[in-house]
Order: C-alpha cells, then sequence, then structure tokens
C-alpha cells in the first residue's frame, strides 16, 4: 500500500493564540515550526511514499522542502477543509492507495504510530480514525482510497468522521495512542507534556532558566 501522508499547518503569524498565557509569540512560532519538523520526521517510514505540508505560511513550506516534503501553497480563505481537498486534488494523491491526514501540532508522535496507522488500513474501503484526548476531534485520518470520504475537521469531528464513514459503508478502525492524541493548543496540553516527561519542541524545558546574558 502506497500512503500520501498530507500536514496542514495554518499561518505562523498568532499561531496558537491560545497558548498566549503560557508562550509569546515567538515563542508559540518555534513550537510550531518544530512540532513540524518532528512530525515530518515520524511519517518518514516504509508505506509513506510522499509527505506534503500544505500551507500558507512561507516558513512552514521552506520547513517542508528542508524536510524532504513537498510543499503546497495553500489557497487562502478557504480553511482547513478546503486546504486538505486543495492537496486531494494532487496528481500524486490521486495515484496513490491511501491518503493519511496528520495535524501538525503532535508532539509525541513516533513512526511507530504512523505504522500501526497504517497496518489498520489493510483493505480498501477503510478508515482510520485517531482521536484526540478528548475523544471528540480528529488527530488522524487515513482513507483508503484517498476519495472515500469528505474532510470534516473542526470542533467535534470524531462524531462527524464516524458518521460519514458509517454511511458510506466504511470500516471503521480506531487508533489511541499518546502520539496521536495529543495536540498543542491549550496550557494544559504543554502541562500534561511536561508530566509525560516530553520535550518542548523548539523551546527549553519547563522551569529552565535562561542562558547566562540571555533572556
Amino acid at each position: 500500500m502506497q500512503t500520501i501522508a498530507v500536514v496542514p499547518v495554518k499561518t505562523l503569524a498568532g499561531t496558537k493564540s491560545r497558548l498566549a498565557a503560557a508562550l509569546d509569540p515567538g515563542e508559540r512560532r518555534a513550537l510550531t515550526l518544530a512540532t513540524l519538523r518532528d512530525v515530518l520526521a515520524a511519517l518518514d517510514r516504509p508505506g509513506v511514499a510522499a509527505r506534503l505540508v500544505v500551507s500558507v505560511d512561507p516558513a512552514a513550506l521552506d520547513a517542508a522542502r528542508t524536510a524532504g516534503a513537498l510543499a503546497l501553497p495553500e489557497r487562502p480563505g478557504g480553511g482547513l477543509n478546503a486546504a486538505l481537498e486543495q492537496a486531494r486534488d494532487r496528481e500524486e494523491v490521486g495515484r496513490a492507495d491511501a491518503l493519511l491526514v496528520v495535524l501538525g501540532d503532535l508532539p509525541l508522535l513516533a513512526g511507530a504510530d504512523v505504522s500501526a496507522l497504517l497496518a489498520l488500513a489493510d483493505r480498501p474501503g477503510t478508515a482510520v480514525l485517531a482521536p484526540d484526548r478528548h475523544e471528540t476531534g480528529t488527530n488522524a485520518l487515513l482513507l483508503r482510497p484517498p476519495a472515500a470520504l469528505p474532510f470534516a475537521f473542526g470542533a467535534g469531528s470524531l462524531a462527524r468522521h464516524r458518521a460519514l464513514a458509517a454511511a458510506r459503508g466504511l470500516a471503521v478502525r480506531e487508533y489511541r495512542a499518546p502520539g496521536t492524541a495529543l495536540d498543542l493548543d491549550t496550557p494544559d496540553d504543554l502541562a500534561l507534556l511536561d508530566a509525560l516527561g516530553g520535550v518542548r519542541p523548539g523551546l527549553a524545558p519547563a522551569g529552565s532558566a535562561a542562558p547566562a546574558g540571555e533572556g
């Protein structure tokens, strides 16, 4: 099975505004870019034929190219689902057996998570859903074939994706692991990352002092 992995990334200007109480704008930008690099590294696995980042932000697209991934400038104003449809229209996606969407803010995502998602899509007519830790959102979605169902990301997307898959007669598989469940949207998410012993990508560890002469 040949899979194309797509990672959507919002503009870095004002990114992760719900983290404003914990991080300044520069830190939030650094966190977003570093987490994206880690996600792309995790996606560099057997079975993933290509990785594609879709974004309006030039820095995110540059990070994709540096990682050896494809960079797709997003048409502005359409939102997340429109950006994913734009990616799905790419010729290489149409030729693939499956499409894997992974959100770009999963700091614990590991290559083993990606391999497990691919293994669950063991036959055509399958949708694999990876819920967020609140069991409401969808942090990863694997579709075999790529056009198996419409994208329905946003608040409450897990239930919508389940319903869309059921209506189309797809086999629905669900994958749960820390690597796919934890996304970084709020200070509580950062606190959980610290509690799990994770590293804040692009940032000094929580509670660490700045080196002498910095800060």
